[in-house]
């Protein structure tokens, strides 16, 4: 009889390839040895009571000649177990697919920001006279603008910072809009905040940007109020603050702020900075719907099918008393 030999119980012998994979990164996951976790899934197949570690030199070197003893049966008795290794392993394997990755939990998507840019003032602002080509409106407003006429200052910086008519320029844009904004133009300070937040054609300023921000939100100037929101809920120059986040979040949105709606919506739907609400949620998600965002019409329906009918019919009726108090679209 060939002498029994000392034989590594988890070695390719008994898995394939694949199935060794997969127990090795479901062993990492797990935090423990590849052969611990093989052991514990062997025993959690066969139950509680049964001894499944698989005994070195249990099995037979290989061409060994069978023994027909009274041993035999017992001899076999990991067979079963390690025959459900396998379908077990691949379980274990799309358990680790659904997984997230290591150090990561789940995260909550950060509510929208608003473009960094200055907004393009609406043509003949600064006269009903002045040319609607950009081009010839930037030759006329140059004048104006060294005259020190503010609108005429403000449109001309719009027109460097966006390329419109002339060669993109912030340096240009920079001092034109300064100037606008320190004659009191919200819409001249809003911009000039871009400018400072971004550091575009000034020294990046964070500060000042909020600074000026809160000069044009005094005013009125939602897209103003939605930058401040933004600041506070990512720490952009102040403490983050989901509180004072909402708060203005919520002031912009009532001035028809798309984007300020959403983000009011999505904090009532998560509960941060304010106390959680579906009916809010629903309430703000669907009035940004009505003003044709896509993801909010979305977001509106999920959470639809979360209410039952009789909340649903209260949320949409706090919906219909909200959007009374909202400002149209800018």
């Amino acid at each position: 009889m060939s002498p029994r030999r000392r034989v590594d119980p988890w070695n390719s012998e008994l898995l394939d390839g694949a199935s060794l994979r997969l127990a090795q990164q479901a062993a990492q996951a797990a935090g423990v040895p590849v052969e611990r976790w093989l052991e514990r899934a062997i025993r959690r197949a066969c139950g509680p009571g049964q001894t499944t570690v698989l005994p070195p030199g249990s099995l037979p070197p290989k061409n060994a000649e069978p023994r027909a003893t009274d041993e035999e049966p017992r001899s076999r008795w990991w067979r079963p177990p390690v025959l459900l290794l396998p379908p077990l392993l691949l379980l274990a394997g799309f358990f680790l697919l659904a997984l997230p990755p290591a150090g990561t939990g789940p995260e909550v998507a950060l509510p929208r920001a608003p473009l960094a840019e200055v907004a393009l003032p609406l043509p003949g602002a600064a006269n009903d006279a002045a040319p609607t080509d950009p081009q010839q409106l930037a030759l006329w407003l140059v004048p104006r603008a060294e005259q020190g006429d503010a609108l005429a200052q403000y449109r001309l910086g719009t027109l460097y910072a966006l390329g419109k008519g002339v060669d993109k320029d912030y340096t240009r844009a920079a001092p034109l809009l300064h100037a606008a904004a320190a004659s009191g133009l919200a819409e001249a300070q809003y911009d000039y905040g871009v400018l400072c937040e971004n550091g575009f054609g000034v020294v990046k300023d964070p500060l000042q940007a909020l600074a000026w921000y809160r000069k044009a939100a005094a005013q009125g100037n939602g897209d103003a109020s939605l930058s401040l929101g933004y600041a506070y809920a990512k720490g952009i120059g102040v403490e983050r603050d989901m509180a004072s986040a909402a708060q203005w979040f919520e002031h912009a949105a009532q001035l028809g702020v798309i984007d300020a709606q959403y983000n009011l919506a999505f904090l009532y739907e998560h509960g941060e900075g304010v106390q959680a609400s579906l009916t809010d949620a629903f309430s703000w998600y669907s009035i940004a719907a009505a003003r044709g965002d896509a993801g909010a019409r979305t977001a509106a329906d999920r959470i639809a099918h979360e209410l039952s009918a009789t909340d649903l019919v209260a949320a949409t009726t706090h919906m219909l008393e909200l959007q009374k108090s909202v400002k149209p679209s800018p």
